[in-house]
């Protein structure tokens, strides 16, 4: 099942929501799991999670609040230069990007880049190719560095956290997981700017004929209608839920453990009694196939740890990586984040952490079992899998921007290589530094 399942992952030659009933078909046909065992699995608090994030997305768009907050950012922020757009565009996204889903930021930016490369040209310059490319990349990697900044930030944190949970009954919480993560968008903020500046050589030097026209667009929308309001108090009280429910539950505000995927759908639900959105609204703007696709990749996973070929399979790596004296610590974390990464750029991050997840957790518990050496892999699997920088298919905002029609295939290799590279050691340097020394809760160190 493991290699039908990855060459699947990898190749697409069914879609990818088929393959993961496909899982389930195969775990019951087999007699791994029962009928009761599959139904419970495909419907964790992970998917709910994944689908409630997906929900106030839907419900953020239809009412038009991600468009007016980001045109407030870029009439107070924006400047007409080219590199200063493009900071803007990390200053605002990449934050964004860990609370919001990242297709529905690139979709949200997307015309707003557009938007201001056509309305830049001039008599001048009538075409200049290597801005628009500038544009449009800085969009994609932007939503694509944000991603590990929150559990929010990607379905494939989620899974970690979910297989940190089901296999070793440690548990990271929301607010827990953005102490340690965040630091990394801050790293890579200015980090990806630099590279894209470097890479990229636009002609043209101002944008302010653009930016005019931004303006104007500002001004027509006038006031704040009460559905925008309610879909922004909505989000907010979301977000704090998210924050403070392992906090509160630990401290005895809260009588139970409610978990972010309660509180997703919870929030999903209160768009529709608040009379935000209908359920045609979620019917159509969500994509149902995404919600189905990461409950298979969880099960898969799973099943990858319940018979043990997860552990057998850790187990080979580290007894091969003895060889060269990379089977612990910190060198055996590069290689995992480093082969993480490649396959990630090959498939689809969210399957790349449910196939990767039970092995990497599997290897650290050998080597360091009961120590913070466990959370450690567990996030950085999760953020290894969102180096996916240099392939259309790697990332939802990579196919997003590509449907501009101004990017070729290459251009996200301009970009995408320095990219991976600095953002694997970024990430070995936070663990090694950052995380190490704050340690985890009262887990030994490593």
């Amino acid at each position: 099942m493991g290699i039908f399942v990855v060459l699947c992952f990898l190749t697409e030659c069914i879609p990818l929501p088929a393959v993961a009933f496909c899982i389930g078909l195969i775990l019951v046909f087999t007699g791994v799991i029962s009928r009761q065992q599959v139904a419970m699995l495909y419907w964790s608090d992970a998917c709910w999670f994944i689908m409630g994030s997906l929900m106030f997305a839907a419900a953020f768009v239809k009412t038009g609040v991600d468009k007016r907050v980001c045109m407030m950012m870029f009439k107070r922020l924006a400047v007409p230069n080219p590199k200063w757009i493009t900071l803007i565009f990390f200053l605002i996204i990449t934050p964004l990007a860990a609370f919001i889903s990242d297709h529905a930021l690139a979709a949200m930016f997307l015309p707003i880049g557009m938007l201001l490369y056509q309305n830049s040209l001039t008599e001048e310059v009538p075409e200049d190719k290597e801005l628009a490319k500038m544009l449009m990349i800085a969009i994609a990697m932007a939503c694509n560095i944000g991603g590990p900044g929150a559990p929010s930030g990607g379905a494939r944190n989620v899974i970690m956290m979910t297989y940190l949970t089901d296999m070793f009954g440690l548990d990271i919480g929301y607010f827990q997981w953005v102490t340690y993560c965040f630091p990394f968008l801050i790293a890579m903020i200015p980090i990806s700017w630099f590279i894209i500046n470097i890479r990229f050589k636009p002609k043209t030097v101002s944008l302010a004929p653009a930016m005019n026209h931004l303006r104007r667009e500002i001004d027509r929308m006038g006031a704040w209608n009460k559905q925008q309001v309610w879909a922004l108090i909505i989000f907010l009280i979301m977000v704090f839920g998210w924050f403070t429910e392992k906090a509160f539950y630990n401290m005895g505000i809260y009588p139970i453990r409610l978990g972010i995927g309660v509180i997703a759908v919870a929030g999903a639900i209160a768009y529709i009694l608040a009379g935000v959105v209908n359920w045609r609204d979620y019917q159509d703007r969500v994509d149902w196939g995404v919600v189905w696709l990461y409950a298979g990749a969880i099960i898969f996973g799973r099943t990858l740890d319940s018979t043990g070929a997860a552990y057998w399979l850790a187990r080979s790596a580290i007894e091969f990586l003895a060889n060269f004296g990379m089977d612990s610590g910190l060198p055996l974390m590069a290689v995992s984040n480093g082969l993480t990464s490649i396959l990630t750029n090959l498939m689809a991050d969210g399957p790349a952490a449910a196939s990767v997840g039970p092995i990497t957790l599997n290897m650290a518990g050998m080597v360091h079992p009961g120590s913070a050496y466990l959370p450690f892999m567990a996030m950085a699997t999760a953020m290894a899998s969102s180096f996916a920088y240099c392939l259309i298919i790697g990332t939802p905002p990579n196919a997003i921007v590509y449907a501009s029609g101004y990017l070729e295939p290459k251009d996200y290799l301009r970009a995408g290589i320095p990219l991976f590279f600095f953002a694997n050691v970024v990430l070995l340097l936070l663990t090694g530094v950052y995380w190490t020394f704050r340690g985890f809760g009262t887990l030994p160190g490593f």
